[in-house]
């Protein structure tokens, strides 16, 4: 997992009626990240992990592992029931994975000491390398730097995710667990965060521009980051949380021909989303600077015009 600078934080395609996992489009989605050599994330929250039962999981990871993908698979482990998610942590310790992302307890906002606790227990459970999720903007919490000295010294930690929304969580993290990697979870932080030290980023905008985030990646790694470009990447990145995530990622897929339904599961709906157009231009003007547009044409030309 180490030598991967970019996760795509992947989305759980639905058909038209939500009651099934799209599996045409799941593969789809996969092969154009294994193409641009990006790593996947699966049943993230950007996968809407949390509306997904037990079974549908297990049917997804099988589903992804047998196509054999030359690259890395990482599964996003449940984050507010211990049962379930060493469970869960159970069945893939039996695939070929790469690792996991285990999230913050959400809702129950613990301490310390229950937050030292709980990852040491999915720890102990994983034969995989494992990355902790700081996300206080869904799990109602950060990610304690005290539970991070905690465990900083356990084989199966060597990486957070980081999407605290600023620097200062960083520099926590680094000063009481420099052996510790961090990934930038928020797009929109991506250079600032490597200029500090970020050693890759884990990307909802990837899912549409996979060549582009890893070619502005790529530059923000070797201090490239401040052309003109930027500010086109900035613009889709706020666009892309005009609503909650993944509504507007998902509506963009849909547009531009890589999944066939834009449908999300309640409580999320894809009717909360009204600022496709303004996307699209994003999206586009970014799709021909990073030579994206080209791979799209074949699949459905008219959607992109």
């Amino acid at each position: 997992m180490k030598n991967q600078i970019l996760y795509t934080a992947l989305v759980t395609p639905f058909d038209e009626s939500v009651v099934n996992v799209d599996y045409q489009s799941l593969e789809k989605l996969i092969r154009y990240q294994e193409n641009a050599k990006n790593g996947i994330l699966l049943l993230g929250s950007t996968g809407e992990s949390l509306s997904l039962s037990f079974k549908e999981k297990q049917e997804i990871i099988n589903f992804v592992c047998n196509l054999k993908l030359n690259t890395e698979i990482v599964v996003g482990v449940p984050s507010c029931n211990i049962d379930s998610a060493l469970e869960l942590i159970d069945f893939c310790n039996q695939m070929p994975i790469s690792g996991y992302l285990m999230t913050t307890p959400i809702y129950t906002k613990p301490g310390e000491i229950g937050q030292t606790k709980w990852f040491e227990k999915l720890l102990d459970k994983s034969k995989y390398p494992s990355i902790l999720y700081n996300i206080p903007s869904r799990s109602g919490i950060k990610l304690n730097p005290q539970s991070v000295k905690n465990l900083s010294q356990h084989d199966k930690f060597f990486a957070i995710k980081d999407s605290g929304g600023s620097i200062e969580n960083m520099y926590e993290y680094k000063v009481t667990a420099p052996n510790i990697l961090i990934y930038c979870g928020d797009d929109y932080m991506t250079n600032s965060m490597i200029s500090e030290g970020a050693i890759g980023l884990i990307s909802v905008a990837s899912n549409a521009l996979p060549k582009g985030m890893r070619k502005y990646l790529e530059n923000a790694l070797l201090n490239k980051g401040n052309d003109e470009s930027n500010q086109d990447f900035h613009q889709i990145f706020k666009a892309l949380f005009k609503a909650s995530n993944p509504i507007p990622i998902k509506a963009l897929l849909n547009k531009i021909g890589l999944i066939l339904y834009k449908t999300t599961r309640l409580p999320l709906s894809a009717d909360d989303f009204n600022n496709l157009n303004e996307l699209l231009s994003f999206y586009k003007k970014i799709s021909v600077l990073e030579d994206e547009s080209n791979k799209y044409q074949n699949i459905n030309s008219k959607k992109i015009k």
